[in-house]
């Protein structure tokens, strides 16, 4: 008798656990994802989990009713909820869709309790190509460079060149303290080459330094929500010397926020290539020690009210596809790694010493 108490209270905390699971992926999704998702849509894309476990099993719904068939013939019928607001009823028919799955299928009793986990990845996957489910609580970190020195300042020319590779805390401290190092620069060439983000408070306080006031960039979340403004306060540190901001396809996410700034304000030209295209406002719910939702909450828009996200930056002069400030005329903008490429450098000096 003890043995059978123990499994039936094994059993009770399972359906419990992956109810509350379940629940919380609705009730997420409903309240902070940028893209409104209907319960409904949650439910279906969900259990699609179900047929990637089992290709025997296939599930379709009409307006009422949800229909799950094993080997070409009808094994289950749900009624679904009357309404799409109530994360409480679809919720239990997650749970009970699941449990039915699991008497009809071997291969989906095989990984009974990893269901909840694998009903969330097939929500979550293909949303928008930054929201993640995790079930393994972890920090990403971005592949597209590996980082060996995050910044560094030198004189060429006359001409103050400040590399920055991402936006780690305290980089606008050492931003700060090279600009005041070269009082006599004649100007200043920002690389942001490769940089793929970071500390968006970082990127800011940059960007601060070299406006005159002004917007910086502002976030526009789900409808109803109120933007959310960045801004500069009064005073250019530099006093308004000439300045050029390098970018690339890997330039993303918070370096587009600055190249896109300090573009749109009138305080730099862009040059390289054509920007990655990231502007996206991301929040990690973390479900327990093991499990976390990455959602897209927002997204940034420049100053103008351009989106970032998908569309990325032009550059006012192309660098793609030469090797030399004197084959200009043939570049393009396309997208391309030019990270490690002088010829931009050498571009941007001569147009800070009005030689193009």
């Amino acid at each position: 008798m003890k043995l059978v108490a123990v499994l039936i209270t094994s059993l009770f905390f399972s359906f419990a656990a992956q109810a509350d699971s379940l629940k919380q992926v609705y009730a997420t999704l409903s309240e902070d994802y940028i893209n409104a998702l209907t319960n409904r849509e949650i439910t279906l894309k969900g259990l699609q989990a179900l047929e990637k476990t089992d290709t025997n099993i296939k599930i379709s719904a009409t307006d009422k009713k949800l229909y799950i068939y094993y080997k070409r013939r009808l094994a289950k019928v749900f009624s679904l909820p009357e309404t799409d607001n109530n994360i409480n009823a679809w919720t239990a028919l997650s749970r009970e869709a699941i449990a039915a799955t699991v008497k009809i299928s071997p291969e989906v009793e095989l990984y009974d309790f990893e269901m909840p986990d694998r009903f969330a990845q097939s929500v979550f996957q293909d949303l928008d190509g930054y929201s993640h489910y995790y079930d393994a609580f972890h920090n990403e970190t971005s592949s597209m460079h590996k980082v060996r020195r995050n910044f560094a300042a030198r004189m060429d020319d006359d001409v103050l060149i400040i590399k920055l590779l991402s936006f780690k805390q305290g980089v606008g401290d050492e931003v700060q303290k090279a600009l005041q190092s070269h009082p006599k620069a004649q100007g200043i060439i920002l690389d942001l080459r490769g940089n793929h983000g970071g500390v968006l408070a970082e990127a800011v306080a940059i960007t601060d330094m070299f406006l005159d006031e002004g917007i910086i960039a502002y976030t526009n979340g789900k409808t109803g929500h109120s933007p959310e403004f960045y801004t500069a306060a009064a005073g250019d540190i530099t006093d308004n010397k000439p300045l050029v901001v390098l970018v690339d396809g890997y330039t993303a996410s918070a370096a587009e926020i600055l190249a896109a700034a300090l573009s749109e304000q009138n305080r730099a030209i862009l040059i390289g290539t054509d920007t990655y295209g990231k502007g996206t406002v991301q929040n990690v719910v973390r479900m327990d020690a093991e499990r976390a939702m990455a959602l897209t909450t927002a997204y940034f828009y420049t100053p103008s009210g351009a989106a970032i996200d998908k569309q990325g930056l032009k550059p006012a002069i192309c660098t793609g596809n030469i090797n030399s400030p004197e084959n200009l005329a043939d570049a393009d903008c396309a997208k391309a790694d030019r990270l490690n490429e002088e010829t931009d450098v050498q571009i941007a000096i001569k147009y800070i010493k009005n030689e193009l």
